[in-house]
């Protein structure tokens, strides 16, 4: 049965999707019950599955409502990653989301979340990079500078944003800057 996007629709949904972040940030997914979603959003069982199926369902719901919002903060600032203001637009962006993050990305259980990252920046690279991809070791430069982004972004995370957001896109600008020139070159 479709379940139509009226207000209170959202408002149910934004609730589910804050309770189980909050218990995340206690626990794995896989140990959440469906029952404790609903005891800390006051919500009956038979309303969140109403919305979803299962507790991966609405993890999956928070994961690609927060892709696409990253994606359109960025696209509304005119960002696409290739300038220290556009990944300062970005950090903005996570730190003003900061507990969403911290468990979408310091989980390990939210592989997905950040293999959806990968893919969707993948993407964007291959759209906006005419001649990407012309070299077979193109995969596993993109591979690796996202690995290492995503690493640095989550220990930034971890330890509390204890560097400044100029800092922070200064330094993955830096050296993602620096490995793709110094393979560009050779």
């Amino acid at each position: 049965m479709a379940v139509k996007n009226n207000r209170r629709t959202l408002v149910t949904k934004r609730i589910l999707k804050e309770s189980l972040l909050s218990l995340m940030a206690e626990k794995p997914i896989t140990k959440i019950s469906i029952k404790e979603i609903c005891d800390l959003s006051e919500m009956s069982r038979s309303t969140f599955y109403l919305h979803y199926q299962d507790q991966f369902e609405l993890l999956k719901d928070i994961e690609n409502e927060v892709l696409d919002k990253s994606f359109e903060a960025l696209e509304d600032l005119g960002g696409d990653f290739n300038t220290i203001e556009s990944v300062e637009n970005f950090l903005n962006y996570v730190k003003s989301n900061k507990e969403t993050f911290g468990v979408l990305l310091c989980q390990s259980d939210t592989i997905d979340f950040q293999n959806s990252i990968i893919e969707k920046i993948a993407n964007h690279v291959k759209e906006s990079v005419p001649d990407f991809n012309e070299m077979k070791s193109d995969k596993y430069i993109f591979v690796f500078i996202m690995n290492g982004s995503l690493n640095v972004l989550r220990t930034w995370i971890m330890n509390d944003f204890d560097m400044s957001i100029p800092e922070m896109a200064s330094l993955i600008f830096h050296c993602n800057h620096n490995i793709t020139t110094a393979t560009t070159s050779d």
